[in-house]
């Protein structure tokens, strides 16, 4: 169990008997209140910084973007993000562009870390310009524990450099960068920012100043960097000292002992602080040592102060499920149901918004399984399917596709393209029916392949899990012999040029509405098609 989690059940229990626990994160209204102002704050004080004109448009957004976190955490991170594109963009569009896309894409593979990672680079910013660097780094961890601290608290220090070399800034007091003021990317100054940036004149003035000395800035920007050793060791210093935050947290709830993990904290902000000792003097920049040991006490303190905090208003509670049920009232049982309810609807709209699409999906199974597995037996049956799933997954991945192990014999893949569902099925049958031919002695492995298009619920990977398209998939392949490729009409219509392909005419098919065409793919030129035996499938 992780220790960030808000709301979470686990099961405990003690000789042999199994208990319901509930663990949430105390106050967590006020924490969500919290990181919208965070958000908001971070908005309006970077637009200010980055002379946003007007200045009522920048409170605008940073007052839009609270309001958003708080209503929806991504939402409200991915508001920021868009203010905070626009000056960068009208200065300079390459980097606003990039930045666009990359404060995007973070928060879309994070998920909900995406507001923990903008909190971890707007503290450890702040922190940057005002003093204890290194404080958010081992914050990170303590709060969020050793894996994702570690991964934010690595993130933030890269963001922080990449933003120095655009600002043109050496360091960051005890932080460095790796900029230059003569290799400035953007530039805020006065005379650079337009007069107001709600209208979109800015757009074309900035998409005009793209050419060829855009890119020389870049590269002269890129190829200028100094102290690489130091930009690269700083990123790992940082999560170094989130991953001993990290354990010293879990040490510290495991024994009960609070104040071994303060200790601990204030440790781990000394590992990037000792790191600075080690290589800023080595640095081409000079960092009087006095700024480093301010910065390491600075560190220290706030990074307790913050888990001190964490621990008093923040601490995660583990409820028995049986008591709270016995001593709760009628409107705790309602706020109960309406979280639920709240859960199952954001459940609902991620799984439609991220992982619910339309694909060419294909499956396959081995022909004779069961027999293969009485007469062989399982060792070498497994064997067997071991090497068909070597054969074939390359091929299907070759072609675009995403595929895995149906848990027995066959296979299941997701394509975006129909002729690439089309071309690998064509080759994997070719594949292993070479693969028989070179293997006279060894049992055939012959497979029949379903290919189908239509709606499907994809894994973080990419491939199919449940839907309407892998349905129809089984139902066609279900027609099909071993050795043979079928797709449905809608497939093949889509590329027709793909593979040569022979249709059998419509079949009505178990669990599908509507007749289906059913087209046999003729991946050898010396392929007889066959009509199905069976109508029914």
């Amino acid at each position: 169990m992780r220790h960030n989690d808000v709301d979470t059940r686990v099961l405990t229990g003690q000789g042999g008997g199994a208990v319901a626990k509930r663990v949430r994160r105390r106050n967590t209204r006020a924490l969500s209140a919290l990181t919208a102002v965070m958000v908001s704050l971070t908005t309006y004080f970077g637009l200010a910084s980055m002379a946003f004109n007007p200045g009522w448009g920048a409170v605008a957004l940073a007052l839009i973007a609270g309001a958003l976190t708080l209503a929806a955490t991504e939402v409200g991170v991915l508001a920021a993000v868009l203010a905070l594109s626009i000056p960068i963009t009208a200065a300079q569009p390459v980097v606003g562009i990039a930045f666009l896309v990359l404060g995007v894409a973070g928060v879309h593979y994070l998920g909900a870390d995406g507001g923990r990672l903008f909190a971890t680079i707007a503290a450890s910013l702040g922190g940057g310009l005002l003093g204890p660097a290194w404080a958010a780094s081992a914050a990170a961890g303590y709060a969020l524990g050793v894996g994702e601290g570690a991964l934010l608290a690595g993130l933030a220090a890269v963001s922080i450099q990449v933003l120095g070399v655009a600002l043109g800034r050496e360091r960051f007091l005890v932080t460095l960068t790796g900029g230059s003021p003569e290799t400035r990317l953007v530039d805020f100054s006065a005379d650079k920012v337009p007069a107001s940036l709600f209208s979109l004149d800015w757009l074309t003035t900035s998409v005009s100043s793209l050419g060829s000395g855009t890119l020389d800035t870049l590269i002269r920007a890129l190829s200028n960097i100094s102290d690489v050793i130091a930009l690269v060791a700083q990123p790992l210093l940082w999560a170094s000292a989130a991953i001993l935050a990290g354990l010293f947290a879990q040490a510290a709830r495991k024994r009960r002992l609070p104040f071994l993990g303060l200790g601990g904290v204030a440790i781990a902000s000394m590992v990037p602080a000792i790191g600075a000792a080690v290589l800023l003097p080595m640095s081409e920049v000079l960092v009087p040592a006095s700024e480093i040991a301010t910065a390491a006490i600075g560190s220290a303190a706030a990074a307790t102060g913050f888990a001190f905090l964490w621990n008093r208003y923040f601490p995660l509670e583990v409820m028995d499920d049986g008591q709270s049920e016995r001593q709760g009232s009628i409107a705790s049982e309602d706020a109960d149901v309406d979280e639920l309810l709240r859960l199952i609807a954001t459940a609902e709209e991620r799984l439609a918004t991220d992982h619910t699409t339309n694909r060419v999906i294909m499956i396959t199974d081995m022909k004779s399984f069961s027999t293969m597995t009485e007469e062989d037996g399982s060792v070498l049956t497994a064997k067997a399917i071991q090497k068909h799933r070597d054969l074939l997954i390359p091929l299907i991945e070759r072609h675009g596709g995403h595929g895995k192990s149906t848990g027995g014999d066959g296979l299941v893949a997701a394509f975006q393209s129909p002729g690439g569902a089309l071309r690998a099925a064509a080759q994997m049958q070719a594949a292993l029916a070479a693969h028989n031919v070179a293997h006279p002695h060894s049992r055939e492995m012959t497979v029949r392949i379903g290919i189908a298009g239509g709606e499907v619920v994809l894994d973080r990977h990419g491939r199919p899990f449940i839907g309407t398209a892998l349905n129809l998939a089984a139902r066609v392949m279900n027609l099909a012999d071993g050795g043979q490729a079928f797709a449905a009409a809608d497939v093949v219509a889509q590329d027709v040029e793909a593979v040569p392909t022979v249709s059998h005419g419509e079949f009505v098919l178990k669990n599908i509405a509507e007749p289906v065409e059913v087209f046999e793919i003729l991946w050898a030129p010396d392929i007889i098609p066959m009509s199905p035996k069976d109508h029914k499938a």
